[in-house]
């Protein structure tokens, strides 16, 4: 409310402040200023339009689900890491001093020691009173997250579960020889602190679905996009882009990166067609998205497609992203996607062809030879 209220009396007092949030708005590109746009008109080329690909060849993708924890077998199916979780004991050791004796006496500690304790050897009973002093470890929440687990005891027995975990126990070697049933408590409520706040750090509403296909065709269409007037989008790179027939669309209206990137593959082109037909790079201008295990949507800037002359009937569609260096780090999620997609080597069978989904990481002019070396690898 306290927000709510100072927004109010700012863009009700204060001309200066809508000017800046307004401008703040549009750097950030939720707000589009009409004056400082210009309409550009992104059309494909009649000779792609009249191929066999554009007509009866697919593109793969997928969409946003709810998240279901049908497959979750496990705590690694969550997140939970199978190290020791650690927990110290008591000291048991006490001093007295006087507030206003100023002597100091010393008291002889003993070194610190470690002992390894399976969960499987703490007595059951009191990991279920633990458990119940937890909400979130009650069987209807335990049933929501793991449906695979049948019972509380499972849940307790499972080593896939909690008799999979140790608890490293720190103390001094006479505290370590008397750990109490409390002892036991304590570490067991430490223990499923822990576990819950990995589970929850790694619970999402939602998740990808399986890859789903469509007619390029009915996804890469003749559309208008907004670009600001004299900006690094402005430029079609009509001089690259508007002759070879692997270019479906007659401009590029993409950043310094991603005109970087064709610059490059127009110079690997020849490379390229010495083992592959059907090469066709389209820009993707929210056509498609790709959603992460996390649900977190993904529109790669291009999608390439390429047919092997020899062996099998096989097309990749590889997933590229170009990407400056000032949001790299930002995206990095995206990058780490697109590394997941390309070592998972998806093979998906569409009417009678196969299609390979794969992905390379970002490219960056500053990486250019690397990115290189990677995407032809990729395609070998």
């Amino acid at each position: 409310m306290k927000i709510l209220e100072e927004l109010y009396y700012h863009t009700k007092e204060d001309n200066r402040y809508i000017s800046e949030l307004k401008k703040a708005l549009v750097e950030s590109g939720i707000y589009e200023d009409d004056d400082k746009l210009e309409t550009k008109q992104l059309e494909l080329k009649l000779d792609f339009t009249k191929t066999d690909f554009f007509k009866t060849g697919k593109v793969v993708y997928n969409k946003k689900i709810e998240k279901s924890y049908n497959n979750v077998k496990s705590f690694a199916d969550l997140g939970v890491s199978r190290r020791n979780f650690p927990f110290t004991l008591s000291s048991g050791i006490g001093a007295m001093t006087g507030v206003f004796v100023n002597d100091e006496r010393e008291t002889r500690i003993e070194n610190v020691k470690q002992k390894d304790i399976k969960v499987s050897e703490i007595p059951k009973h009191i990991i279920r009173f633990a458990l119940t002093q937890n909400p979130f470890f009650y069987f209807d929440s335990l049933n929501h997250y793991f449906p695979n687990v049948e019972s509380l005891s499972n849940f307790i027995e499972s080593v896939d579960y909690l008799s999979g975990l140790e608890i490293t126990f720190n103390g001094t070697k006479s505290r370590l020889a008397e750990i109490s049933n409390f002892d036991y408590l304590l570490a067991v409520q430490e223990l499923i602190q822990t576990i819950e706040s990995e589970i929850k750090s790694n619970l999402t509403e939602y998740e990808g679905s399986d890859y789903i296909n469509k007619y390029v065709h009915e996804v890469f269409i003749d559309k208008e996009i907004k670009v600001y007037k004299g900006s690094e989008r402005a430029d079609g790179q009509f001089d690259v882009v508007s002759e070879p027939h692997w270019y479906v669309y007659n401009a590029n209206y993409g950043t310094i990166e991603e005109k970087n990137f064709v610059k490059l593959f127009a110079k690997r082109f020849e490379y390229l067609e010495k083992k592959f037909k059907n090469i066709y790079l389209i820009r993707n201008e929210r056509e498609i998205k790709i959603i992460d295990k996390l649900g977190r949507a993904f529109e790669p800037d291009f999608v390439l497609f390429c047919k092997q002359k020899t062996g099998k009937e096989l097309t990749y569609q590889v997933f590229i992203e170009p990407k400056g260096n000032h949001i790299k780090a930002h995206d990095k999620w995206k990058e780490d996607f697109l590394k997941e997609i390309r070592a998972k080597k998806m093979s998906i069978e569409i009417d009678t062809d196969e299609y390979l989904i794969t992905g390379v990481p970002f490219y960056n002019f500053e990486n250019e030879n690397e990115f290189k070396e990677i995407l032809e690898s990729t395609l070998s």
